[in-house]
């Protein structure tokens, strides 16, 4: 059981490495980029009134602007949103199956069968740790 706690730490530790990254980019430089393409948005709809097709080709570009604004920040708020649910139903998941397998460890249960078990979980879950 302490081998598992120790694997299962250090692939958080793992996990963590690789979403820094991720974290920078949507911590930072996504709402920096969705603030500078708002401002560039109104900067180009204020005081315009269109007159001919270069005036609506400037307010067009002042709405896209403001579009992709817009975008981004609902990209922003659903990786934060799902982030935090698949979290959450994962820390779920865990501790349902750790009382399953401390059940399991306490159940006179063959050992042919705990390994059969094993297998299958590995089977399922491809991406666990190998011992």
């Amino acid at each position: 059981m302490l081998g598992q706690l120790t694997e299962r730490g250090d692939l958080r530790k793992v996990e963590a490495r690789g979403n820094r990254s991720q974290r920078l980019f949507y911590v930072v430089f996504l709402p920096a980029g969705a603030a500078a393409n708002l401002t560039l948005g109104l900067v180009v709809l204020s005081g315009l009134r269109p007159d001919g097709e270069l005036g609506w080709l400037q307010l067009g570009t002042g709405a896209l602007c403001c579009v992709i604004a817009g975008w981004l920040a609902a990209v922003t708020w659903s990786q934060f949103y799902w982030n935090r649910s698949l979290a959450r139903q994962v820390a779920t998941w865990r501790r349902i199956a750790d009382a399953f397998f401390a059940w399991v460890e306490d159940a006179p249960v063959p050992a042919e069968a705990v390994h059969r078990l094993k297998s299958s979980l590995d089977e399922v879950v491809p991406g666990s740790p190998t011992r």
